[in-house]
């Protein structure tokens, strides 16, 4: 487990197997539930068994979240009143991928749950009697609260990791496509254009410019856990823009359509200065796809947040 690099899904498995196990030594639930809860539990186990070097593909995590939540909503039908407010915290918190109103709802009705939960409401001497009685409802309304949270949890984290995913096929494609131009352009090229060492360097100073780049923004340590992970995706395709772009920008110099150097220069030297400040272009291809994430990204406050995502595998 130690190799899973994904903390709050280790903390979080942990804690639903310790439960699941809890269960055995509980008369009052019956064996198909039990049966249930472990059979979903050994699916969530066998999931990250396939994993590779300690990475699992995007949508893999995204099954064995799927699993621990449905493990989650169970456990508010079995487990006694002082255990759901364990089960309370974690549901309370995944509300923030919830819309807005929604949250503020689901905050609330939390809040009340919590306090039925504990007794804080009742008279000392009413307090077991009346928990008992209301025990049923709160365990109806917890699960659907965890079902609504789970729900947008699942279907954020889903939009997040196929982004990902599509990102890192786009950067392997580009990769391929880099190698077949490094083969082919000194072929294709008169004599005098580019070697395959020149081509080779300027590839390279590219890669070097879009990781320079890179280091001129983070993001906020308040950002949201999925901004952290497109971050990290993003990091390994800027030099392959960089690259790419670099190879592209020296093309054009060397056809003439632009004039970008000054006269009287070394070429080599010249092409390899284009060449690291083409690199920085992959910041117009990074900030269109914040653009785009940041227009549908959760917002929620570094306490209320859930602490962290999975993954990765990355998740």
């Amino acid at each position: 487990m130690r190799s899973w690099r994904n903390p709050d899904l280790v903390i979080r498995f942990r804690e639903v197997s310790l439960s699941v196990s809890s269960l055995e030594s509980r008369p009052d639930v019956d064996a198909q539930t039990k049966e249930q809860a472990r059979s979903w539990l050994v699916d969530a186990q066998d999931i990250l068994e396939q994993r590779r070097f300690g990475i699992l593909p995007y949508d893999r995590y995204d099954a064995v979240w799927a699993l621990v939540n449905q493990l989650r909503h169970l456990l508010c039908t079995v487990l006694p009143a002082p255990e759901l407010l364990a089960v309370l915290a974690d549901v309370r918190a995944s509300c923030c991928y919830l819309p807005t109103q929604q949250r503020l709802l689901g905050e609330r009705d939390l809040a009340r749950l919590e306090a039925e939960l504990i007794g804080s409401r009742l008279p000392a001497a009413a307090i077991p009697a009346a928990a008992a009685q209301q025990l049923p409802r709160i365990r109806l309304e917890l699960e659907r609260l965890s079902r609504l949270a789970a729900g947008a949890r699942e279907a954020h984290w889903r939009k997040v990791n196929l982004l990902r995913k599509r990102l890192t096929v786009t950067g392997s494609v580009l990769l391929a496509l880099l190698c077949a131009a490094f083969w082919l352009l000194p072929e294709l090229l008169p004599a005098t254009a580019l070697t395959s060492p020149q081509l080779a360097g300027i590839m390279l100073f590219g890669a070097i410019g879009g990781l320079v780049s890179a280091l001129w923004t983070n993001e906020s340590i308040h950002a949201s856990s999925s901004q952290f992970y497109l971050q990290r995706t993003l990091l390994a395709l800027k030099p392959i823009v960089g690259a790419a772009s670099a190879t592209f920008a020296v093309l054009l110099q060397q056809a003439g359509f632009v004039s970008l150097l000054p006269a009287g220069v070394d070429q080599m030297t010249a092409y390899l200065v284009l060449a690291f400040l083409a690199g920085f272009s992959e910041r117009f291809i990074r900030t269109r796809i914040e653009e785009a994430t940041n227009s549908s990204a959760v917002t929620a406050s570094p306490a209320g947040a859930e602490a962290s995502q999975k993954s990765s595998k990355g998740q």
